[in-house]
Order: structure tokens, then C-alpha cells, then sequence
């Protein structure tokens, strides 16, 4: 496998993660329709998440590729993990926002190795697609990372 196939299968793992994360994020924004700013956010960052997938599909077709359509490694570690934290349960919102940071950081660690290796192999104008993607995950992570403490004590006064 050359470099540039590589590129296509890491972008291909990207795809899936989004495709992954739109379905959780749904289950998420529903949990938190209680609270009316992290609901919004959570919405929002839905229909983003949407428009990078389509980025991302629109890069790996650039490049000559196609978008798989089963799931990665990647998008089915996250269906899978969240299952494990999507109970009914006093503190659902705290491990949905532990897990939502989580997501966050792994998003935003893969886009920068996927605009590095752009970067790397000349395909400047993918690198330039995947930059705000980058920007909004690292904006959802910091809004995540502000409301963690109210979310916490929120659950921790309903006892």
C-alpha cells in the first residue's frame, strides 16, 4: 500500500467515525433535551458533523477513492462504546459528556494526523478541507470541557 492509499483508508476511518458519531450524538441530544443550551449545542454539532462527513467522503473521492460502506474499527468503537453509557440513569448526561469529550479529543488528534499526512504527501487543498473540521471539534471539545462541572453537580444534586 502506497502513501496516498493509505491517506484514502485513514480518511475512509474518518468517514465512518463521523457516520458513527452522528448516530450517538442523536441519543445524546434527546438525553439532554432538559437542558436547553447543551441540547442546542449538541444539535448543532450534529448537522457539523453531517457536512464532515460529507467533507470527508468529498476527500476520499478526490483522491480516487471511494467511501466504504461497512463500518470501520474506528466508527464501531464508538457505537459500541457508548452503549455502555446510554442507560437511564441519574448521571446519563455525565457519561454521555465523558464519552462526548472523549469522542472530541480522538476526533480532533485524527484529523490533525490526517492534515499532516495531506500536508505530507502535497495534497494541500485536502488539508485546507480538513481545517475546519478540526476547528469545530476542537470548539465542541472546549464546550464540553465548560459545561462538565455544572453537569456534574447537576447529578449530584438529584442524588
Amino acid at each position: 500500500m502506497d502513501s496516498r492509499e493509505h491517506l484514502v483508508v485513514w480518511l475512509n476511518d474518518a468517514y465512518a467515525m463521523e457516520k458513527a458519531l452522528e448516530e450517538t450524538l442523536e441519543s445524546h441530544a434527546k438525553d439532554a433535551e432538559g437542558d436547553p443550551d447543551v441540547h442546542a449545542r449538541i444539535l448543532r454539532h450534529i448537522d457539523e458533523t453531517r457536512e464532515q462527513a460529507q467533507t470527508v467522503r468529498e476527500c476520499v473521492e478526490s483522491l480516487g477513492g471511494s467511501v466504504s460502506g461497512a463500518k470501520s474499527v474506528v466508527g464501531n468503537l464508538f457505537g459500541t462504546g457508548q452503549a455502555v453509557f446510554n442507560k437511564p440513569l441519574k448521571d446519563t448526561l455525565v457519561k454521555n459528556a465523558l464519552a462526548d469529550y472523549a469522542a472530541e479529543h480522538f476526533e480532533i488528534a485524527c484529523y490533525r494526523a490526517l492534515i499532516e499526512a495531506a500536508h505530507s504527501l502535497g495534497e494541500d487543498a485536502i488539508a485546507a478541507r480538513l481545517t475546519p473540521i478540526l476547528r469545530q471539534e476542537e470548539d465542541m471539545a472546549r464546550f464540553l470541557e465548560e459545561r462538565l462541572p455544572m453537569t456534574v453537580r447537576a447529578a449530584l444534586a438529584k442524588g
